[in-house]
């Protein structure tokens, strides 16, 4: 059937105020997510990080099955969003490197923050610092999502990266509103972007999985 699109627009200008970080890092010591929500005005849409998640997943060897992973700490600085003109979709993000976990101790210890040239210590440190930057956005042809070209900063290199992002709608609750985004881009990280590695493949596929709130 034909794609149908309504006329949802959203423009959040701090998708992630520094002061909802900043509480959320001191929640996992002691627990107290919700002293992070409260860092948001009413009626501010922001990202609700404990509950979206930066996904990446590569062949082991280059053709083995997946290895996967995710990393803990990202943020949005802005995300505009608009069903009927995608000129108007532009969002800027960021991942601490130093944040990735897969799970498995034996790979966590080290092995990946040597490959990512960053250190456990480091935070805003711009060998800590993967960006994503988009610069323009089309509708899909097939079906009802979006095509996002993006710059993609990793390992101090920055290359042109195609995203598919999806708009999965927004739900209304009795204390707060719920929009929610699918995305998913590839790059090169051998070729593209030098790291340097012989367990995985050159093509790593990364996955975001988005939740933004608004509390009434």
């Amino acid at each position: 059937g034909p794609i149908v699109r309504g006329t949802d627009s959203y423009n959040i200008a701090d998708a992630s105020p520094q002061a909802y970080v900043d509480a959320l890092i001191a929640a996992t010591s002691n627990g107290e997510i919700g002293l992070a929500y409260s860092k948001v005005p009413p009626g501010n849409w922001y990202l609700d990080i404990p509950h979206s998640a930066v996904n990446w997943e590569t062949a082991y060897m280059g053709y083995g099955s997946f290895l996967t992973g995710k990393f803990s700490w990202f943020a949005l600085k802005n995300f505009s969003f608009d069903e009927k003109d995608p000129s108007k979709i532009a969002f800027e993000a960021k991942v601490y490197l130093n944040s990735v976990v897969t799970s498995q101790p034996l790979r966590d210890d080290g092995c990946l923050l040597t490959t990512y040239k960053t250190n456990a210590s480091y935070q805003e440190e711009t060998a800590n610092l993967a960006t994503i930057k988009s610069t323009s956005a089309s509708y899909h042809t097939d079906d009802a999502g979006y095509t996002v070209l993006a710059d993609l900063t990793f390992l101090g290199v920055t290359r042109k990266v195609t995203m598919d992002l999806y708009y999965v709608g927004k739900r209304t609750f009795t204390t707060y509103d719920l929009i929610s985004f699918d995305a998913e881009f590839p790059f090169n990280a051998i070729s593209d972007f030098g790291l340097s590695a012989t367990t995985v493949a050159d093509q790593v596929t990364v996955n975001l999985n988005l939740n933004f709130k608004k509390s009434k």
